[in-house]
């Protein structure tokens, strides 16, 4: 690759993601500074992704047709100006609409970033490696930074460092040199308006056995993620745990994360196969969140977090590699468009849910139940991926 596209993608990964788990990681904190209750919190928490939803497929089939970094562009004006809101509109109202509308753009800036290395890839797990192992690497950096403005400047620091990821997201989304190739289609109003077409066609690639296997992976993972950001921040300020300290705790996650999805070949050389190598990297990160709450000094959970970062960080480039390999260069914005669909849905029902559980059986009891559920769907959809191959 050229080197500025080289600096620029890893730019592009490195700030969007990590953006994705700071905003994540505000949020209860900021419920909790509001007063909000536990089932308000999930709802907050979920709220980030409901127009993700709505608009992961509409997105990504256009960044086929125009372009991501056009997109890149246009979101990451909105996650430098949007977080500095937050305090200066301290009511539940604002926050549930800041989150409507900043969880828009915190996802689209992600799913433009993974659009543009799989294109750039083509399929080369090199290339996704060093990819994630940058994108990780920001969210090592990111909650960390987050934590530690919290804990010294309060909701003002911690807003303002999400601004300012949003200002470097920017640039290196304007260094992303432009495809050629692509309609010079004006980005306005207009483009929130979705084609239910795209929505068919893109669907459609889930009768392809690899495609619903890593979409089911994507979902389950994100649950995972999902449920650790949304409420074990909470847990842990109920043992007493500072705001730097939760940060901490993530950046541990994520610093084994990174340097792990550079091993993703020797993975697969471990587990046997390229699907079968995904699969248990996702199992440990669901059997690592039904431990998470049985354990409860600084070191045992950061060892814990430690477990489920390292399958969280190498299940990545897996499933970036078995996408790209499985599907089309011109179909891979719809595609990363259905898997985003999948981790939004995921960050949609699983804050709910945790919130609903939580009110009946308490934290740990929910992060056991639904961890259970979670390992149990995982299996059946490796049962049924081997059935269909």
């Amino acid at each position: 690759m050229p080197r500025r596209q080289t600096i620029a993608i890893h730019m592009a990964g490195f700030f969007s993601l990590s953006y994705l788990q700071m905003l994540a990681l505000a949020t209860p904190l900021w419920g909790q500074q509001l007063g909000l209750s536990m089932l308000m919190v999930g709802l907050v928490s979920a709220a980030r992704s409901i127009s993700p939803l709505a608009y992961a497929i509409h997105f990504g089939s256009l960044m086929d047709s125009i372009g991501a970094r056009r997109f890149l562009i246009v979101f990451a004006v909105q996650c430098a100006v949007l977080p500095v809101l937050y305090p200066i509109l301290p009511f539940a109202a604002p926050f549930l609409v800041l989150q409507l509308v900043l969880g828009l753009a915190a996802a689209t800036v992600w799913l433009a970033a993974q659009t543009a290395i799989a294109r750039i890839a083509a399929g080369d797990s090199v290339i996704t490696g060093r990819f994630s192992f940058f994108t990780s690497l920001g969210t090592v950096c990111g909650p960390l930074i987050l934590g530690l403005a919290w804990n010294r400047f309060g909701p003002i620091g911690g807003y303002g460092v999400l601004a300012l990821w949003g200002c470097v997201l920017l640039t290196a989304s304007i260094l992303l040199p432009a495809r050629k190739d692509v309609v010079r289609r004006k980005i306005d109003l207009r483009i929130l308006i979705p084609d239910l077409r795209t929505y068919t066609e893109s669907l459609a690639g889930l009768k392809r056995p690899i495609v619903a296997f890593v979409i089911a992976c994507t979902f389950i993972r994100l649950s995972c993620v999902s449920m650790l950001e949304s409420f074990y921040p909470l847990m842990l300020q109920a043992l007493g745990f500072s705001a730097a300290a939760i940060g901490a705790l993530f950046a541990i996650g994520n610093l084994v994360s990174s340097p792990s999805s550079l091993l993703a070949s020797w993975w697969i050389r471990i587990c046997g196969s390229p699907h079968r190598a995904l699969t248990v990297s996702v199992a440990l990160c669901v059997m690592a969140l039904g431990v998470l709450p049985t354990v409860q000094d600084f070191w045992s959970v950061a060892v814990v977090i430690a477990v489920y970062g390292f399958g969280l960080g190498i299940s990545m480039p897996l499933m970036f590699s078995l996408l790209s390999q499985g599907v089309a260069a011109d179909l891979q914005g719809a595609v990363a468009g259905v898997r985003a669909t999948a981790n939004r849905l995921a960050a949609f029902v699983l804050p709910l849910l945790m919130g609903i559980v939580a009110e009946g059986l308490g934290l740990a009891g929910a992060f056991a139940a639904i961890s259970i559920l979670l390992l149990a769907t995982l299996i059946a959809a490796e049962m049924l991926y081997v059935r269909r191959i």
